[in-house]
């Protein structure tokens, strides 16, 4: 590991996932031209914060860092805040369509002009210190919290946690909600490397929890919550199960789960987050708020309340479409995948509606991921895999979807019996232009079926906008 840095000598690099989004114009608005490129270390974020009076010092702030769940963990903790009464602040990364996702205040984007004064604020520092586009939209976020006067912040880790920008402020509670292998050339190799940089966010006395599962993870965890005398606890999976909802539009799955607390005895809690992964996500989220301050914690019925209307876009969205349902998934990592795949076999188990057969996956993945190992984890749980390209991803993380769809058609054909059970591997075939794989979904599905949408942030933000499912912009 380099000292500066996870990323190599001065940890720089040019990182697609952290530059300008692409075609958005409030973010062309907000920021002076920006290097767009990683050097880790949060020297210049304090120093452009100090420069507008450290607007992260006004307010307590919630810090959930992980490799996935993380959003999760995060709009949870922000509904059921605001359901106690609290005015909250909300900072995720990256976003689906519009760039003013990521920063809301009382679950709702803030207005177009008021970023743009607080983005003029900014300026000067901008221009003296040359953030990265994630650094600037994080300073962004920290100052239009102060100057919207939130009494308590939550706060998205994007990359990592010990030299991530959101780092800069000292949290009153931290999560991690799991370690995987993802970013491994800024984060390291192992398990137990990756950990270390997330630790990065836990505080001196300041409550810690995870729902790690990876041995190598947890040890490394532990180690640094000790060194630190951090207060550490692993919390565990939640019984629950998923279940038809009944709405009068036909089935509408939802999550129940059962989680024993000191603060409010059992819950029985209900969420329209689906998937047992995401059970794991409230109850982490619902048992670390039990380690804030006392005039923080919220009472019972908002806890109920607020994992009932948390919502996050883009992690198993399901989307109507005439005879087909669309589930929109931005699982963009091995994990990511995995867990998909266990949700698909879940729903399933709810009932035939939920996602009518056949199931028809079109997947953009970007060309810095373990594609062949996403794909082959994907494939038997879909009927049909069609390949394409997000077309707002940089050139340098894109993919030769034709490239590899020839090659696992060809394996499939190679091993294809002459005689007894049918493959299991589906047909493959690369439709690079994201509309154009749709339509040919929607070909595919036109008596009935679903089309599964995922692979990265990209791709689900892409489809959202190609179905006219994006949300209307708050005005200016």
């Amino acid at each position: 590991m380099s000292p500066t840095g996870p990323g190599g000598p001065g940890g720089a690099r040019d990182d697609g996932w952290y530059g300008p989004p692409t075609g958005d114009p409030l973010a062309a608005r907000l920021f002076p031209p920006l290097p767009g490129q990683v050097i880790w270390g949060l020297d210049r974020m304090q120093r452009i914060l100090a420069a507008v009076g450290s607007p992260h010092r006004a307010y307590p702030a919630l810090l959930v860092g992980g490799t996935n769940g993380k959003g999760s963990v995060a709009h949870v903790w922000a509904r059921v805040l605001h359901a106690a009464g609290f005015r909250v602040g909300l900072y995720t990364s990256p976003h689906l369509v519009h760039f003013r996702e990521r920063i809301q205040v009382e679950g709702e984007p803030l207005p177009d002009a008021f970023l743009e004064e607080v983005a003029d604020e900014l300026r000067s520092p901008l221009v003296k210190r040359q953030p990265s586009f994630f650094e600037a939209t994080t300073a962004l976020a920290l100052t239009a919290f102060a100057r919207a006067e939130v009494e308590v912040a939550v706060l998205e880790v994007g990359m990592g946690g010990r030299l991530d920008a959101v780092n800069v402020v000292d949290p009153i509670l931290a999560v991690v909600t799991n370690v995987g292998l993802d970013h491994q050339e800024m984060l390291g190799a192992t398990h137990a490397e990756i950990a270390r940089e997330k630790a990065g966010i836990f505080r001196s006395g300041v409550p810690a929890f995870t729902a790690a599962s990876h041995p190598d993870a947890l040890r490394v965890l532990a180690e640094e919550a000790a060194a630190r005398g951090v207060p550490l606890a692993r919390i565990a999976p939640a019984p629950g199960r998923m279940v038809a909802g009944g709405a009068a539009d036909g089935p509408a799955p939802m999550n129940e789960l059962r989680l024993r607390t000191r603060t409010w005895g059992e819950l029985e809690l209900r969420t329209p987050l689906l998937g047992a992964h995401q059970r794991t996500n409230v109850a982490l989220a619902v048992r670390a708020l039990e380690g804030l301050p006392p005039r923080l914690i919220p009472p019972r019925r908002a806890v109920v309340e607020g994992v009932a209307a948390a919502r996050v876009p883009g992690r198993l969205q399901l989307e109507e479409e005439g005879p087909r349902r669309y589930l929109l998934d931005v699982a963009h990592n091995l994990e990511g995948v995995e867990t998909l795949v266990v949700a698909l076999g879940e729903l399933a188990e709810v009932g035939g509606q939920v996602l009518p057969a056949p199931r028809v996956a079109v997947v953009g993945i970007l060309a810095d991921k373990p594609v062949d190992a996403m794909l082959h984890a994907l494939a038997p749980a879909v009927d049909r895999v069609i390949l394409t390209v997000p077309p707002s991803a940089p050139a340098s993380r894109r993919w030769d979807a034709e490239a590899v769809a020839a090659r696992f058609e060809a394996s499939r054909l190679e091993i294809m019996p002459t005689e007894g059970e049918p493959l299991t591997t589906p047909p493959f075939e690369a439709v690079p232009r994201l509309e154009e794989a749709l339509e040919r979904a929607r070909a595919l599905t036109d008596t009935g079926g679903t089309v599964v949408v995922t692979g990265s942030f990209l791709t689900v933000g892409g489809a959202l906008v190609a179905l006219g499912r994006t949300g209307e912009p708050p005005v200016a």
